[in-house]
C-alpha cells in the first residue's frame, strides 16, 4: 500500500526546502514561513519511521532479515547520493577554472566545507555522524546520512528487543527528552546531533502508524475535509511561529498530520493522491538531493557571469530557472540513477531464475 496524499506531502515539504535555501534572494528574505521551512526535513524524518513500520515491521524477525532490509534501502538511497556528490564535485572543479582564468570569486573554491577527508567521509555516509563542524558537499545529504543509519539502528532494536520494544521505546524516548531538555528544547541540528534528530521523529512516525492501525477514526467525507483544512493551516501557522526552543513539537504536529493525511477520505488528501499530483511524490528525493547542485550553478552563471542584477525581476527569474532546472534534473535523475541498483539485481534476479528454469 502506497501513502499516496503524504506521498505528495512530502514533494511540496521537498519545495519548500529548495525555497528555503533561497533566502539569499531579497525577494525571499522577508519570508516568515519560507525562513523556517528546514524543519520540514523532520517531516521526511516522521515520514520515513511512519512507512517503515508499515512496510517492514513485520519483516525484520531475526538478524538474517536485518541484511536484505539494509542492502534495500541501501541500493534505494546511495545511487543519487552518490550521483550528486560527484555531481558538486563536478561543479568545484568548474568553479576552480572560473575562479583562475575568467572572473575571481567571492568564494573560496574547495573551502573548508568541500574537503578529501569529508569527500570520502561523504561515500561513506558519516558525514553527519559528528565528524565535522559543519555540513559538506552537497549540504541536504546531512538527512541521507543519519537516516541511513537510524534505519540500522531501528532494525536491530526490532530484533533484539522485540519482546520488550514498548520497555525500549520508553527508553529511548527518556533519553531523547533528556538530551532536548538539555538542549532548551531545540532539534534543529544537522552535522551533530542530527542522528538524535532524525531517531527522535522516526521514532514519532513509528509511533504514528501504530495509533493509525489502533484507533483509525470513521469520518465522512466532510469530517476528513474539516480537519484536514484545520491541520493544513495549523500547520502554517506553527511552521511561521514556531522558535527553536518549540522546535521538539513540529514533528508531534507531523505525525497528526501523515495520520489524517494518510486516510485519502477527505477532499485535500484526495487531490494530493490524485495522478496530476503523482509526481510530487515520484520526484521528492531527487527534488531535495538535487537543488543545492542547480541553486549554485545558477547562482554562478546567471549573478556571477550573466551578471543579471538583483531586482525583483532579475530574482524571480533566478527562481523560475532554478525551479524549472530542479525540475528536469530530477525527472532524469528519478528515471536513471535512483533505482539503478534496484534495477540490476532485477535483472540478475530473472536472469538466475531463467539459468535455473533451463537447468
Amino acid at each position: 500500500m502506497r501513502f499516496r496524499a503524504v506521498d505528495s506531502f512530502r514533494g511540496l515539504a521537498a519545495i519548500m526546502v529548495i525555497l528555503f535555501h533561497m533566502q539569499h534572494l531579497n525577494l525571499l528574505a522577508s519570508n516568515v514561513f519560507i525562513a523556517k521551512s528546514d524543519i520540514f526535513v523532520d517531516f521526511f524524518f516522521v515520514l520515513s519511521g511512519f512507512v517503515m513500520t508499515h512496510s517492514n515491521f513485520n519483516k525484520i524477525t531475526d538478524f538474517e532479515s536485518i541484511k536484505p532490509f539494509v542492502v534495500k534501502r541501501f541500493k534505494r538511497l546511495y545511487p543519487l547520493h552518490l550521483f550528486t556528490l560527484l555531481l558538486v564535485l563536478l561543479f568545484e572543479t568548474f568553479r576552480f577554472v572560473v575562479d583562475h582564468y575568467v572572473v575571481k570569486l567571492s568564494n573560496p573554491v574547495f573551502a573548508e566545507d568541500k574537503t578529501l577527508i569529508s569527500f570520502l567521509s561523504n561515500l561513506t555516509l558519516t558525514q553527519s555522524l559528528g565528524l565535522f563542524d559543519q555540513v559538506t558537499w552537497n549540504g541536504p545529504s546531512w538527512s541521507i546520512s543519519v537516516e541511513f543509519y537510524t534505519y540500522i539502528a531501528w532494525a536491530l532494536c526490532l530484533v533484539v528487543f522485540r519482546k520488550n520494544l514498548l520497555v525500549i521505546c520508553g527508553l529511548s524516548f527518556s533519553l531523547l527528552t533528556w538530551f532536548i531538555v538539555r538542549h532548551n528544547g531545540s532539534i534543529i541540528y544537522n552535522y551533530d546531533y542530527g542522528f538524535i534528530r532524525c531517531v527522535y521523529s522516526f521514532l514519532i512516525g513509528m509511533l504514528a502508524y501504530r495509533i493509525r492501525r489502533r484507533f483509525t477514526a470513521d469520518f465522512g467525507y466532510w469530517q476528513s475535509s474539516f480537519t484536514e483544512i484545520i491541520l493544513l493551516a495549523l500547520t502554517i501557522l506553527s511552521v511561521r511561529s514556531f522558535t527553536h526552543e518549540q522546535s521538539w513539537l513540529m514533528p508531534l504536529l507531523f505525525a497528526f498530520v501523515i495520520i489524517a493525511f494518510s486516510q485519502e477520505t477527505g477532499a485535500v488528501s484526495k487531490l494530493l493522491a490524485s495522478e496530476r499530483l503523482a509526481f510530487l511524490g515520484n520526484l521528492s528525493y531527487s527534488y531535495y538531493l538535487n537543488h543545492t547542485v542547480i541553486l549554485s550553478v545558477m547562482d554562478l552563471v546567471l549573478f556571477k557571469l550573466i551578471k543579471v542584477p538583483h531586482t525583483n525581476g532579475g530574482e524571480l527569474l533566478y527562481i523560475l530557472i532554478c525551479l524549472a532546472g530542479v525540475h528536469v534534473l530530477s525527472l532524469f535523475t528519478y528515471r536513471h540513477i535512483e533505482f539503478i541498483l534496484q534495477s540490476v539485481s532485477s535483472k540478475r534476479t530473472r536472469t538466475s531464475a531463467a539459468n535455473m528454469a533451463a537447468v
